[in-house]
């Protein structure tokens, strides 16, 4: 999400900062940033694991140092930057830091900074303390897009989740009773009450089947065949629900990038909205690092792609022809069916968008008008120059 502006003027040294830390901050120097948080985050949890074995206790407990000190920095950071991460009133940044600090992110930052060392200084023996490093786990969190999605879609489709949740207490409180009754005469010491009767349940269930609580009855293990049944009908239906809901999530937030970049693409500005929705569903964005051949003279040519940002050298004659921010290229040997006729390369880190042929004809019959401002450009470039 991007910083919001507080100021018209340049940026203070706090909002760079706060645009360097931000999880997807595209500098170099926010990338290394970011790849140094996480090298010290697995060193930490590495050192708090090894903290628990006797041999190497002492060392680790000296290294487990280092995190905390960075931690303890990364909070104090984070805290004062946080009004820049608020849209709200500028004048009140203690109130915007408070509700930060309050937040899951804040709260992993300040039990990432504090919770060693306040264990310590209660008392705590020096490996039980160590443990508490593993909190330090979660902060990668921050860096994951996919626990937020998944986050975004348990939220979504909490309704039939938890309709599936009480199908599942449902079953495991019935099977419970039931193998209570009808096992617990046999087996008093597995079945003999319902809370017994709930280990057994759980475990088979679940499909886990430790096989140290059997039923020894006909009818009990009829109930067992049944429950494992049941079992896998619900763990079907939850990883159901979160799959299709995770893809759905996936697709849309393709979509909205996708959308984004069409929108910046000049040819695209007076399509309406209807059209760009319909771009944006055909393209697929692709990024390339300067020296990368995108087009290769000779090759078949089944797609064309757009140029959001970055810069594209087309060798074309004597004079290299460079392309950039909101053109296209590879449209020739789409609308002639020729082979490619010149070698393009990026010169540029360069955000492209890719069309394909199907596509194109599909496009070229359902918006005769777009096709032909592209046409028109094509033919622009195939004649030579006058002069």
């Amino acid at each position: 999400m991007p910083l919001p502006s507080h100021a018209t003027g340049p940026e203070s040294h706090r909002t760079q900062l706060a645009r360097l830390l931000d999880p997807r901050a595209p500098t170099s120097l926010g990338r290394l940033i970011r790849v140094g948080n996480i090298a010290i985050i697995a060193a930490g949890v590495v050192a708090a694991v090894v903290a628990t074995d006797p041999a190497f206790r002492a060392d680790s407990l000296l290294l487990l140092g280092l995190p905390v000190l960075c931690f303890a920095l990364e909070f104090a950071v984070r805290l004062w930057v946080a009004p820049e991460r608020t849209a709200g009133d500028p004048g009140y940044p203690n109130l915007a830091r408070l509700r930060w600090v309050v937040t899951a992110r804040g709260l992993i930052d300040l039990a990432g900074a504090v919770a060693v060392p306040v264990s310590l200084l209660a008392g705590a023996a020096p490996n039980e303390a160590a443990l508490l490093g593993l909190l330090w786990v979660l902060k990668l969190a921050r860096y994951s897009q996919g626990l937020d999605v998944l986050a975004r879609v348990i939220q979504l489709e909490a309704e039939p989740l938890v309709g599936v949740l009480f199908a599942f207490v449902v079953v495991l409180l019935g099977a419970a009773v039931l193998a209570h009754l009808i096992e617990g005469e046999a087996q008093p010491d597995a079945f003999g009450t319902v809370p017994k009767a709930l280990w057994w349940t759980i475990v088979t269930l679940t499909t886990t089947g430790y096989g140290d609580v059997t039923p020894q009855t006909g009818a009990g293990r009829v109930l067992g065949g049944v429950v494992m049944v049941c079992g896998i009908m619900v763990f079907a239906l939850w990883t159901g629900i979160l799959a299709t809901g995770f893809s759905q999530e996936m697709r849309r937030r393709a979509f909205l990038r996708t959308w984004d970049l069409v929108a910046r693409v000049p040819l695209f500005h007076d399509v309406g909205a209807a059209v760009i929705s319909e771009v944006a569903q055909r393209l697929r964005p692709r990024e390339v690092t300067p020296g990368t051949t995108v087009l290769r003279k000779g090759e078949i040519g089944d797609c064309m792609y757009f140029i959001v940002s970055g810069e594209i050298e087309v060798e074309v004659g004597a004079k290299p022809l460079r392309l950039r921010n909101g053109d296209f290229i590879g449209e020739l040997s789409l609308i002639t069916g020729a082979r490619r006729n010149a070698n393009a390369t990026a010169t540029k880190p360069t955000q492209l968008l890719i069309l394909d042929i199907a596509d194109f004809r599909d496009m070229a019959a359902r918006h005769p008008d777009l096709t032909n401002a592209i046409r028109q450009e094509a033919e622009r470039r195939l004649k030579p120059p006058t002069g």
